[in-house]
């Protein structure tokens, strides 16, 4: 009898014991929950006048620093020829670089909001952007897609959607790129990226010019070839690393017969590609009326119909 009331004695405490046990732990497990709980971080703390100022001068610094950086290295590029692409090629990419490490810190490191936060305001705000910026949002994908994939770089002469040029800028929204007669052209990156893009030089300097004169159908061929050649490789601007070839083609323009004589060149510097085109056709014309062979009253040979 004395063993079993033990026993049953025994049995009861070590229910208590757990049942005490059980609810320290629901205590415990309850005030891990309650300290669980995002923190909240009133709105005049997170963005309180100092945190602004800091924010705004930050940002300012950025911009005179990329704006000085840009200035800089355009500089370096026109005064060192031979790297003079692979200088402006960097200078998107350090856009880039830099406006992302002002943006950390202006988040990670002046405002430093809860990870909450975060997460929550960056929800809101990719879908309110998302709705009200695609257009920009586009542009500003394609500006990403352009700098990773390079199918052009900063110095190439590229045509696209009917204009022709040098690119003179990558921006995240638009590409900006330098038309023959002097006219800034402002392309939207998402219209690149659907579009064909034909590059000229492929980032290296030099790049192929053609130079065409047209002549009359009874022009001495072997003497115009002649001609053309010599003054291909005689011009300041060619680069005679690489071929120079003379081609000619019978053509038919307003039912006429005529010679197409084309002079396919290397520019050292796609800067002088017009020059280079200017100065062949020059040459060709004045050898030409010097030995007499382009004399103003030869007839054109017309089409019998």
């Amino acid at each position: 009898m004395f063993l079993v009331f033990s026993l049953s004695s025994f049995d009861l405490s070590a229910q208590d014991s757990l049942g005490t046990a059980q609810a320290d732990s629901a205590v415990t497990d309850s005030s891990n929950v309650i300290n669980l709980k995002p923190k909240i971080v009133p709105f005049e703390e997170l963005f309180s006048t100092g945190k602004i100022i800091s924010s705004f001068i930050v940002l300012i610094f950025a911009f005179l620093l990329n704006r000085f950086i840009t200035f800089l290295l355009g500089k370096l590029a026109e005064n060192q020829a031979s790297y003079r692409l692979l200088i402006k090629r960097l200078i998107p990419f350090l856009n880039v670089i830099l406006w992302s490490v002002a943006l950390f810190i202006v988040i990670g490191g002046i405002i430093n909001p809860p990870v909450e936060t975060i997460l929550t305001v960056g929800a809101s705000i990719g879908i309110a952007v998302g709705f009200a910026a695609q257009d920009i949002l586009k542009n500003i994908f394609g500006g990403f897609i352009i700098i990773l994939d390079s199918p052009f770089q900063v110095g190439d002469k590229i045509e696209i959607d009917g204009y022709y040029g040098e690119v003179t800028g990558i921006g995240l929204r638009s590409t900006r790129i330098v038309t023959p007669d002097d006219s800034l052209v402002t392309i939207p990156n998402a219209d690149i990226v659907n579009n064909s893009v034909s590059n000229s030089n492929t980032g290296a300097l030099d790049c192929q010019v053609v130079a065409s004169i047209y002549l009359p159908a009874d022009t001495n061929i072997d003497t115009v070839k002649e001609v053309a050649y010599k003054a291909a490789i005689t011009s300041r601007y060619v680069y005679l690393n690489k071929p120079v070839v003379v081609i000619t083609e019978n053509q038919v323009i307003d039912k006429n017969y005529i010679i197409h004589l084309k002079v396919k060149a290397y520019v050292l510097d796609i800067r002088y590609e017009f020059l280079l085109k200017g100065e062949i056709t020059e040459l060709i014309l004045t050898e030409l009326n010097r030995r007499q062979l382009l004399p103003s009253s030869v007839p054109i040979k017309q089409v019998e119909e």
